[in-house]
């Protein structure tokens, strides 16, 4: 006969022990009885799920009394997220147990606090409030879980004083309710996994999310925060289709305010598709929602301006940055929309600002530099390259413009000596030999100012610049013919867009050849 269901949950708290000054032990003991409805297995599922978890709020203390976290704002019920994103807990041990009242399962559990590397990862992940926020919703969908095993343990308590027949039809419906649930439970820390593999916004490895993911959806079908995560995972390999799919998922089974960052992701999707109606219409959306939320702003902003808008990005990064201002990436937004608009000096405004919040930002030394270029300071435009070389030393397009700028200069040694270096990194790049080309020319060197444009045009045949400049350098060796062909082939491929091109014909004619175009 089976032994009536009996439950007994008893929490052992060890207090944090040192095992030298840089690691901090925290350790949690569980020791669970089970019986009647639930099995054996799910009894473990919730034992190890609430002890890891238990375990977390320990060392959350500790995270607690930092000094950065302090100094962050982090909420109350932020603190817990934290920790599951910055420390890994460990399932020591397990074992069964029996007397002659019960039977059941003791779990120990324990975290190491690295107090030498931990304040780097809190502050990444308090740089990635949308990464933090994933934490907190699966920590919260963890909370309710362990709280729908606590009641079903109550009522497996409460069969003992129903009639024989009537616990067997309970039985089975609570057995089924704790399989959900405790499959539920797995479903979290395979989500957890998952999170721990998202750096700078995007999976590392996202064939590995989908797999974490794919398992999560299959034990919990309703798992709404899974789909939106297996979406990011899709964007991530590229494949917007199925991604929206996955956000369209998430939205129906999560409606309400909780989904203002899903429309933000579908609506991503939707640019990364060239669909920027669509993703406006989901910018609005979320903005709709959540009136306060910044990304919302800065990815409809950055929408407007691939649609070649560049009054809507200006008012919505201003948006964003009232909201958060302390993100780097929308001033740098904002100082590209104002080159854009030909404001060289509110450009250059911004990624100081940029720059100010984030000094290892290469981008925006490079942008701050073509800007400086655009404004006939080639000494700063330089300075700009040569930070963001040293950032970023594989930058083709560093090395390319710094060569531009070292031209304008008159220093075609040094410009070569650039040109040189974006073509040993990009042998590819028709721009590099077009301007090595030109240095080449104002060197007096044609002959390899010819090689050059003649590899610029077989990389690019499109190449209008490559054309004119061979035909100015054709021109200057006494070849004619050779030089009103070229002028031909820019006519041909510019057309009048530069509004030279009467002046072009003009040249084709003065060589003695009437133009074609």
């Amino acid at each position: 006969m089976l032994r009536k269901a009996c439950f007994l949950l008893l929490v052992f708290i060890l207090t944090p022990c040192i095992s030298n000054a840089e690691i901090k032990t925290y350790i949690h003991t569980v020791k669970q009885s089970f019986g009647g409805s639930q099995s054996p297995d799910d009894a473990r599922v919730g034992a190890i799920a609430k002890a890891k978890r238990e375990v977390l709020e320990k060392a959350g203390t500790y995270l607690e009394s930092l000094t950065i976290v302090r100094e962050s704002v982090v909420e109350k019920d932020e603190i817990l997220a934290l920790a599951a994103g910055v420390l890994k807990t460990e399932i020591v041990s397990q074992k069964n147990f029996s007397t002659e009242d019960t039977f059941g399962i003791i779990v120990n559990a324990k975290v190491d606090v690295d107090t030498s590397i931990l304040e780097e990862r809190i502050k990444k992940l308090l740089q990635d409030r949308s990464l933090l926020e994933k934490y907190k919703e699966n920590q919260k969908h963890e909370k309710e879980l362990l709280a729908t095993i606590k009641e079903l343990e109550r009522e497996n308590q409460r069969l003992k004083i129903l009639p024989e027949e009537e616990q067997k039809k309970k039985k089975e419906i609570l057995k089924n309710q704790f399989r959900e649930t405790t499959q539920g439970l797995t479903a979290s820390e395979l989500m957890n996994k998952a999170l721990g593999l998202v750096e700078n916004g995007k999976y590392t490895d996202p064939d590995k999310a989908l797999e974490y993911l794919n398992k999560a959806i299959s034990l919990d079908s309703n798992y709404a925060i899974a789909y939106i995560n297996r979406g990011n995972a899709w964007a991530n390999k590229g494949n917007y289709d199925r991604a929206i799919s996955d956000y369209n998922k998430f939205i129906e089974l999560n409606p309400g305010l909780a989904t203002a960052y899903a429309y933000i992701n579908r609506g991503k999707a939707w640019t990364d598709k060239g669909n920027y109606d669509r993703a406006i219409s989901d910018y609005n959306k979320a903005i709709e929602l959540n009136p306060g939320y910044a990304k919302a702003y800065y990815n409809r902003g950055l929408t407007w301006a691939d649609k070649g808008n560049y009054d809507h990005p200006i008012s919505d990064f201003n948006k964003a940055i009232e909201l958060n201002p302390g993100d780097a990436d929308v001033y740098y937004d904002r100082g590209i929309t104002w080159a854009d608009k030909g404001n060289y000096d509110l450009a250059i405004a911004d990624y100081n600002k940029a720059v100010e919040l984030n000094p290892g930002y290469a981008n925006a030394y490079y942008n701050r530099g073509v800007t400086w270029g655009k404004k006939g300071n080639h000494d700063q435009a330089i300075s700009d390259y040569n930070k963001a070389l040293e950032l970023n030393p594989r930058s083709v397009d560093g090395y390319i413009n710094r060569g531009v700028a070292q031209a304008n200069k008159g220093d075609y040694d040094q410009a070569v000596s650039d040109f040189n270096k974006a073509i040993e990194l990009n042998p590819g790049d028709a721009d590099a030999f077009n301007n090595r080309g030109f240095a080449w020319r104002e060197k007096g060197n044609y002959d390899r100012a010819i090689s050059d444009f003649n590899k610029a045009v077989e990389l690019n045949p499109g190449y209008a610049l490559a054309y004119y400049n061979r035909a100015i350098t054709y021109n200057k060796l006494g070849q004619s013919s050779k030089a009103a062909d070229d002028y031909n082939n820019y006519l041909r491929i510019n057309g009048n867009k530069d509004g030279n091109a009467d002046e072009i014909r003009q040249e084709i004619r003065n060589l003695g050849y009437i133009p074609k175009y």
